[in-house]
């Protein structure tokens, strides 16, 4: 690894088993998809941490919507 890689692109490196099926912009793709999870698991414990076991509701609110509009983009084939 003698190339400078971003923190998607190592990221992707690392958990990747079939590294030589992907290509590039598919492996940073994964890549940053796994880092905002990380983050968005990171930022819930910190808001239960903070508020409570009453703010997973609010993120469960939250997941709803998203899951509805990522599923309603999928089937007018965006």
């Amino acid at each position: 690894m003698s190339q400078a890689q971003t923190p998607a692109e190592a990221m992707t490196h690392a958990v990747s088993g079939d590294e030589a099926m992907q290509t590039r912009r598919e492996r940073v793709l994964a890549g940053r998809i796994l880092i905002i999870t990380l983050l968005v698991a990171v930022l819930a414990a910190v808001l239960v941490a903070l508020f409570g076991l009453p703010i997973l509701n609010l993120i469960g609110l939250a997941a709803t919507v998203v899951v509805f509009v990522i599923l309603i983009a999928y089937a007018t084939g965006f």
